[in-house]
């Protein structure tokens, strides 16, 4: 049966998109980012600069395609925490589902972060998504605070040191080459959060 020409659209979308950031990430890792153009990688794709701009804003953007959906799951799965369950009890049943993935996905991702790191460009983006994150979070621990005295600081609070605890775990995952359980490493890391200073130390 043949296939509706609205999905054969989406479909055809679907690939080019793909065949894009695939051309992008051999670029990327081969000739470096800031040497890669995007007639280079509209080439590789096989796509013309005009269509180029219908998927993708600029050549930043190549670098973190996922960028909006990997966001927005994130927040359905925080907002639909059960009722009662601490912001840190969200984050660390949250956390597991994304680390299988990550440790699933550990050489592309390892991969890509080689690329980030080597320009201020993506590192400034890379900033400005875990600003996005961070503010997502806070208005989502407003609303679950409610009119409670304090909400908006707490949220705030909340949300920056959550946001923390993902970019340090991460950072010391790539660190190591993604070389350790990074469930476990999450687990750990919420639990420095919430006990910084071992007993020894104090």
């Amino acid at each position: 049966m043949k296939k509706p020409p609205s999905l054969l659209r989406e479909l055809k979308k679907d690939a080019t998109r793909r065949a894009l950031v695939r051309a992008a990430n051999q670029r990327f890792r081969s000739a470096g980012f800031a040497a890669t153009t995007i007639d280079e990688i509209c080439a590789e794709a096989d796509v013309s600069r005009r269509t180029f701009f219908r998927y993708f804003e600029n050549k930043e953007a190549l670098a973190f395609p996922h960028r909006a959906e990997r966001l927005e799951r994130f927040m359905s799965l925080l907002d639909a925490a059960p009722p009662g369950e601490s912001p840190i009890a969200s984050l660390r049943r949250i956390a597991q589902l994304f680390a299988g993935e990550h440790t699933a996905n550990r050489e592309q991702l390892i991969a890509q972060q080689r690329v980030i790191a080597s320009s201020a460009a993506l590192i400034a983006v890379e900033n400005e998504i875990d600003r996005d994150w961070e503010e997502a979070m806070y208005h989502c621990f407003v609303r679950r605070l409610g009119d409670s005295d304090g909400a908006e600081l707490r949220a705030r609070v909340l949300a920056g040191a959550c946001i923390g605890v993902i970019r340090a775990t991460m950072r010391h995952w790539f660190h190591i080459g993604g070389h350790a359980d990074l469930g476990q490493l999450g687990l750990q890391a919420l639990d420095a959060l919430q006990d910084p200073l071992p007993e020894a130390t104090r």
